[in-house]
């Protein structure tokens, strides 16, 4: 075979080589999207699932609450559950697309339709026929048969698409470990190519330098093709890595912490910032920086061209608009402001900048910072969203203490840490006296300031450790761990002082409040959380019956 021929036919290999290793990507990233949409909706219907457990327990904790007091402010978890579930039943079928997932998801429809018509029978039976009649109908079991039947089933399912996920981040994982097989051999390829070359060209001196010519600009091409090809398969790994540490992520700060850490390492040439609003909205705050980033804390809207735009600003050239919080020493450093946008809001933005933003390649860095980006940004609302219900499902909305279900659960987590280290935990159990008449006199509106301000008093009166709940009704406990009798008592009395000197303007009127202590304390009054609050509550009695607006220590009798 003719030289000549032997260098054109190792150039046409080189070109297929280099063909082959800039369509391998193309194929990739369509099968990693692909995963990556199967991996979001999984985690959308398994929060989902989350989500409409949530609501009927708290239905249910509202029908119960109902049920003993008969107020109808009770009622509004439950009316909010039952407003909520429809919408949330039709996004579950329309995600699910086995015929397996349907007919999971239509047994746990029927069995939510009938914990739901169960619920509206009580709450039908408590207006129309009583407590007792409503509490015999609670009594019989059924609601706790349908709720133990649906934390079953949806349990299993979300088990089940925890463990699609797993597979998923598999596929994710054997993709990029397949992408860097072929770029390591398309490298070996591509050295046998150049040695071949080179053997060949020793025939001839004009015919040699031509074909190393060749050989070296396919080489260089191959070798940048491969480059790009295991960058972007470590982008594509570490993108994985930041959304599976997100969806673990327990606060906003703590997410935009994850995402800095992240961009720190998948854009090493680049510093930068990630700012989100304040709940005013008129202004944001940086939660996080990486690499020599050095921007304000706080910044205003309009100083980002990037928000005033709602899509990425370039300022990486001269002639480019330069953003208000782009300081005088970084004016000659290239930047790129993205905003954070998820369902149409924006929550934030994110701000670059470094000498790699100029470079020749850097349109594909743009590109997959632009695909980072949109990660984050439904990451960061996914954690705010979950926040904001964990607060909701804990926080009574009038009086903004903590409810009886997070009591319940405090109660017997500081129980158990003060049983090993052997520490009292101390509990006051307080009620206004004469609320009724409060109402009568002064209408609910009056009733609700009172609460509000004794509930204020409490947030002053206790520790940071200490936690203030509201019982019900006009009851409210404080939960003192590392606290004994003698100093709950003395505590007791400061706050009993305090709402006696309350006196509130409501139309041109004095309001004015006393309230019953009754205080109880582990280890000397019981173990149990359950003998503990009744301690309490007896002394609470005690302290009423005894004349009112008086403290009682559960055993001892009346503090002065």
């Amino acid at each position: 075979m003719k030289l000549e021929n032997k260098l054109k036919l190792s150039a046409a290999c080189v070109i297929a080589v280099m063909s082959l290793v800039a369509i391998g990507p193309y194929f990739l990233n369509a099968q990693v999207r692909g995963v990556m949409s199967e991996l979001k909706r999984a985690s959308a219907v398994e929060r989902q699932y989350a989500t409409m457990l949530t609501l009927l327990a708290d239905a249910e904790a509202a029908e119960r609450g109902y049920v003993i007091t008969g107020r109808a402010e009770f009622l509004q978890p439950y009316n909010a559950a039952v407003g909520l579930l429809p919408a949330l039943r039709t996004n579950l079928r329309e995600r699910h697309t086995g015929t397996a997932e349907r007919m999971v998801l239509d047994q746990i429809e029927t069995l939510t339709s009938k914990k739901l018509d169960y619920m509206a029978q009580v709450v039908k039976t408590r207006d129309e026929r009583g407590f007792e009649a409503a509490q015999q109908l609670v009594d019989s079991g059924r609601g706790k048969t349908y709720m133990d039947q649906l934390r079953s089933l949806i349990g299993e399912q979300v088990s089940d698409y925890a463990l699609h996920r797993a597979d998923l981040r598999e596929t994710l994982t054997s993709s990029a470990d397949r992408a860097a097989s072929l770029a390591s051999i398309a490298t070996l390829a591509d050295i046998a190519l150049i040695i071949a070359v080179l053997f060949a060209a020793n025939r001839g001196l004009r015919q040699r330098l031509a074909a190393e010519s060749r050989a070296n600009e396919a080489s260089e091409q191959l070798r940048t093709a491969a480059a790009v090809a295991e960058k972007r398969n470590l982008q594509l790994l570490g993108g994985g890595d930041m959304l599976q540490a997100l969806e673990l992520a327990g606060t906003t700060d703590e997410s935009a912490g994850i995402v800095a850490r992240f961009f720190h390492r998948l854009l090493p040439g680049l510093s930068g910032s990630i700012y989100l609003y304040r709940n005013s909205r008129d202004v944001l705050e940086r939660k996080a920086s990486w690499g020599t980033a050095d921007d304000a804390e706080f910044i205003e809207p309009l100083e980002c061209w990037a928000l005033r735009k709602g899509s990425a600003h370039d300022g990486g050239h001269a002639h480019a608009l330069q953003c208000g919080h782009a300081g005088a020493s970084d004016a000659a450093l290239p930047r790129l402001c993205v905003p954070l946008v998820t369902q149409g809001n924006v929550i934030g933005f994110i701000t670059l900048q470094g000498t790699a933003l100029a470079a020749p390649d850097s349109a594909d860095d743009r590109a997959w910072i632009l695909r980072l980006a949109e990660q984050a940004a439904l990451a960061l609302s996914n954690v705010e969203l979950r926040a904001s219900l964990r607060l909701q499902s804990v926080i009574d909305p009038l009086t903004q203490l903590y409810n009886r279900r997070y009591l319940d659960e405090t109660l017997k987590r500081e129980l158990n840490r003060a049983q090993r280290r052997g520490t009292p935990v101390a509990v006051l159990m307080i009620d206004l006296d004469h609320f009724k008449r409060v109402n009568d006199t002064f209408g609910h509106e009056g009733g609700d300031l009172l609460l509000r301000s004794v509930a204020n008093i409490l947030k002053q009166s206790v520790r940071a450790c200490d936690v203030a709940c509201r019982y019900g009704g006009e009851e409210l406990i404080v939960l003192m761990p590392d606290c004994g009798l003698d100093s709950a008592a003395e505590r007791a009395e400061a706050i009993r002082a305090a709402i006696a000197g309350l006196h509130l303007s409501y139309n041109a009127q004095v309001l004015t409040a006393t309230a019953s202590l009754g205080v109880a304390a582990y280890p000397a009054c019981g173990g149990g959380p359950e003998l503990l609050v009744q301690e309490a509550d007896a002394a609470l009695y005690a302290a009423k019956r005894d004349g009112r607006n008086r403290v009682v220590v559960a055993g001892t009798g009346a503090v002065d």
